[in-house]
């Protein structure tokens, strides 16, 4: 008889053994991973569909943002027009209130200027304040912004200083061999130099320039213009704005005086008319935005719903209803005091005329000419299906308004279908890491107990190995033959 083991031990492959008892148990991690895979995938599909979701009430509140006021009125644009583009420019913003008025300018504003005394020195930037009479540091101050002077700086330093102050409010220059302050701001502004530290031992900065002499400031001045003849009123600036003229959203750049009649002498006056006018291209452009995004949310909803295809919220009822709901409330008709009733009034249909019964109806299309005509034919009726319409003591909403109404509670943060379905995913996500932590820590204790088991199986076959062969020696010895342990 002859018993043989290879290898250490047993010579058995216990690595092996071990390896599948352990692969049996990882599958089933390969299996919560899968599954979380799944949870993960559809997570994500929410989060898009969502988005979209989102992105459809957007572009229908873009729409709706009119009944806010007309700043935000996209279904007429505001324009405005100068009789005298040489003498006034104007823009005006979407707030702008339609209006007429006439315009003189008697002045312009101007800015106030402090000069030093003329200097042949002052021609030539690179002067060192030593030969200009300062001996010693100093500083002294620009309407309260500190300005430092060192014997050994140039004037150029001298006015890179002054100018890249944050504080001091005044342009810096050369000119005619004096150094000139101009004041930022329009109007006027005092140019204040102050300081009493001396530069020559007795004389300050301003002193020793002549920036102190009352000959050598000139204040700035106002413009002054009237509206429609009236009073003259003052601006410190030649940029008009609402405060200045009263008239909200509205922005004059004025360039130079009005004109005045050679033989009378009376003003001409520039005429400012701001007129609103419809819009239909922008509308037409925020129709386009609310029809693609509609598409899109149908199409993606479907795909997501589709049974046949795996789609990842196959059976969700909640979610088809949202889909069912905005659809329905799209096609619909609105009562209105206008002329239009439906989307399809004015070319916003599921297909032309014509179209193949296999076409997918459930995408808008646009017939742009269509809609131009019905916007020309009466604006106001547009309007009215689109965001609603309170005239003549009718009040009732548009179909933008009804889509923003019906997209309101799935999009809802406190118990709307979005959140609630997302609060459920992260839920069944949590539970399944929990289990494929769990899973992963019994794996690493049953390997660790496996290894123990069969290490000991290991060993007490190496120790029944060692007696036989120790007995097979006893017996040769005795001269019985029972085969060789090797």
């Amino acid at each position: 008889m002859s018993i043989s083991f290879s290898g250490l031990g047993s010579g058995l492959p216990i690595d092996e053994w071990i390896k599948a008892f352990v692969g049996v148990e990882e599958a089933k991690v390969e299996t919560l991973e899968k599954e979380k895979e799944v949870l993960t995938k559809k997570q994500q599909a929410l989060n898009t569909l969502k988005s979209e979701y989102s992105s459809l009430e957007s572009t229908a509140t873009k729409l709706t943002d009119s009944l806010l006021g007309a700043g935000m009125d996209i279904f007429s644009k505001v324009s405005v027009s100068t009789s005298e583009t040489s003498i006034v420019t104007a823009t005006v913003t979407q707030y702008a209130t339609p209006s007429k008025f006439e315009l003189a300018i008697d002045s312009l504003a101007t800015q106030s200027v402090r000069k030093s005394d003329t200097n042949d020195l002052l021609r030539n930037s690179s002067t060192k304040l030593s030969e200009l009479g300062i001996t010693q540091n100093a500083t002294f101050e620009i309407n309260g912004a500190t300005i430092s002077v060192d014997p050994n700086n140039t004037v150029d330093t001298l006015i890179y200083k002054i100018n890249n102050s944050s504080t001091a409010g005044v342009k810096a220059y050369l000119q005619n061999g004096q150094i000139v302050l101009e004041s930022k701001e329009y109007g006027q502004k005092d140019i204040e130099i102050t300081g009493d530290q001396t530069v020559d031992g007795t004389h300050t900065f301003a002193e020793l320039l002549g920036f102190n002499k009352s000959s050598n400031f000139e204040m700035g001045e106002r413009a002054a213009f009237r509206i429609d003849g009236g009073p003259t009123r003052y601006a410190d600036s030649n940029t008009l704005t609402s405060d200045d003229t009263g008239i909200l959203g509205l922005s004059i750049d004025i360039l130079t005086t009005t004109d005045k009649d050679p033989d009378s002498g009376v003003d001409i006056p520039v005429e400012i008319i701001i007129d609103s006018e419809p819009d239909s291209e922008t509308v037409l452009t925020a129709l386009q935005e609310f029809v693609a995004a509609f598409n899109k949310v149908i199409a993606d909803t479907d795909a997501g719903t589709d049974a046949e295809n795996g789609g990842a919220f196959t059976g969700e009822s909640s979610l088809i209803n949202i889909r069912n709901d905005l659809r329905s409330k799209v096609t619909s008709t609105v009562e209105t005091n206008g002329i239009y009733r439906s989307l399809a009034d004015i070319g916003i249909t599921t297909g032309a005329i014509g179209t193949s019964v296999d076409a997918n109806t459930n995408q808008l299309v646009i017939d742009e000419e269509k809609f131009i005509q019905a916007f020309e034919k009466d604006p106001s009726s547009v309007k009215a299906l689109l965001v609603g319409d309170n005239t003549s003591g009718m009040e009732c909403d548009g179909v933008m308004q009804v889509v923003k109404t019906s997209l309101k509670p799935a999009l809802s943060s406190t118990g709307g279908y979005f959140t609630t379905r997302a609060d459920s995913l992260n839920e069944e996500i949590s539970r399944m890491n929990e289990k494929i932590a769990d899973k992963q820590e019994y794996i690493e204790s049953y390997e660790a107990k496996l290894t123990k088991q069969f290490q000991y199986m290991d060993q007490v076959i190496a120790d029944l190995n060692n007696q036989f062969s120790l007995m097979q020696q006893q017996l040769a010895s005795i001269g019985v033959n029972v085969g060789s342990s090797s």
